[in-house]
């Protein structure tokens, strides 16, 4: 796993001893990426082992896999309250769908649920 430039020296300026690198729900595509400093290590969670990193950087075991060379970029972006966010962009090649922003993703490609006899009737209704 990779973290941009300009979020590991965000880090290393604030002194963060370690970071949480973790996916939640999301809307969209289904998942984001976040990163948290505040946490407790348990045996849930697994250290990654990143190269001159001057913290440490954990996942959750059942995660691991996916970060294998993933590349996590921090970006900021306004809000509906035009407040600016933290967002970041997960990208590895296990992503098959994201949304338009970029920040969410799937790994699996979504398929649309038609529900064909509704477009039968529609079809036929139009006819007339």
């Amino acid at each position: 796993m990779k973290l941009d430039k300009k979020t590991v020296l965000d880090l290393i300026e604030r002194k963060v001893e370690k970071i949480l690198v973790y996916f939640y729900d999301a809307w969209c595509s289904g998942t984001k990426v976040d990163i948290k400093e505040d946490f407790i290590v348990d045996d849930s969670l697994e250290k990654l082992e990143l190269s001159s990193s001057p913290f440490f950087v954990y996942v959750e075991k059942k995660d691991k896999q996916k970060f294998a060379w993933a590349i996590i970029t921090k970006t900021i972006v306004a809000d509906h309250t035009w407040k600016e966010k933290i967002r970041y962009i997960f990208n590895n090649e296990q992503v098959k769908d994201r949304c338009g922003c970029g920040s969410s993703f799937s790994f699996g490609k979504k398929t649309p649920k038609f529900d064909l006899s509704k477009l039968d009737s529609l079809k036929n209704n139009f006819k007339k």
